[in-house]
């Protein structure tokens, strides 16, 4: 199965999003959703480890661009490349140190140990003053020094929306390389039933290691395109927030788990949906998040292009990798 479908929708929006730059925003919010689906997606979906320590990896793309527009002046255009390669090492970093350890851990047990991931990387930023401590970085005069104004604002407005789209494309073609190799085999005997998977002679941590630091890593990169490079701003508060990774597994469980075309549907309805329940129901998007994955959880456990998938013939399921 090519993921021909889910690569033309991105381009698509790629084209839009050119085309009509007053629609960037909007097309930026719904791609953030589809791009954290698709990166949860390569590790929780294909391994069903739950990591609670995932926005510590959007945090370090942020970091990463971050740090170089304010602490390397004088770079020009090459800072923003730069700066998103260092956020993409960081959150590799992050998860190759993490991910030695815990990984050798399972189920309940695993989510345990990557709890306090999150606060305690943003405890000891603030806690030790650095990057800006709680105080936060304010990239916006930085990056109108080193590109001028008028590429800036371009960055912030249609560039991060690319960048959120590229992501969330690199992600789909991720996804679909791990799924067709070895590797992908290896996770699914991992999935079903990881102490069989070590008498074939499979060697679970590798593999899990590998969809690890893949989703950290397009992790990194979405924190980088969507808060750095989007918001011209990092702040503790937003890049280390908890429900992010309540919204990836919603828009994964929505669309379908390791499949790749079901985070780009769950997260555009996932995006309105919480778009009608903030207006509706103001401050309640976290409790209707969590009743969310819940209820489809159990009554749809395969997701929406899981479930097609059952009922479509043969030729028709080619369509929804």
């Amino acid at each position: 199965m090519k993921p021909h479908i889910p690569i033309g929708i991105y381009l698509a929006l790629m084209t839009v999003a050119f085309v009509a730059p007053e629609y960037s925003k909007l097309i930026a919010s719904v791609a953030f959703f589809m791009a954290l689906g698709q990166a949860v997606n390569i590790f929780i979906g294909l391994t069903r480890y739950v990591d609670f320590g995932y926005v510590a990896f959007l945090a370090m793309g942020a970091y990463g661009v971050g740090v170089v527009l304010t602490y390397l002046p004088g770079l020009g255009l090459a800072a923003l490349p730069i700066g998103i390669a260092l956020g993409v090492a960081m959150a590799a970093a992050l998860a190759a140190a993490v991910g030695a350890i815990a990984l050798r851990l399972r189920g309940a047990y695993f989510a345990i140990a990557t709890i306090g991931v999150n606060e305690g990387i943003k405890h000891f930023i603030v806690g030790a003053n650095i990057w800006g401590g709680g105080a936060g970085l304010i990239l916006s005069s930085a990056m109108f020094r080193e590109f001028g104004r008028e590429t800036a604002l371009f960055l912030a407005n249609v560039g991060s929306t690319i960048l959120i789209l590229l992501t969330g494309l690199i992600a789909v073609v991720a996804m679909y390389l791990i799924q067709s190799g070895k590797a992908g085999y290896a996770l699914a005997a991992v999935r079903q039933d990881e102490d069989a998977a070590k008498v074939m002679g499979i060697n679970p941590t590798k593999y899990k290691l590998l969809a690890f630091m893949t989703s950290a890593s397009l992790s990194g990169l979405l924190g980088a395109s969507y808060f750095a490079v989007g918001n011209m701003q990092v702040f503790p508060e937003n890049v280390f927030f908890i429900e992010y990774i309540l919204d990836g597994m919603a828009v994964m469980f929505l669309g379908g788990a390791a499949t790749v075309t079901g985070p780009i549907i769950g997260g555009i309805i996932y995006y309105f949906t919480r778009d009608l329940i903030g207006m509706i129901w103001p401050g309640a998007q976290a409790l209707v998040t969590a009743l969310l994955v819940f209820i489809i959880v159990v009554l749809l456990p395969r997701g929406i292009v899981g479930t097609l998938r059952l009922y479509l013939p043969p030729k028709a399921r080619e369509l929804l990798p």
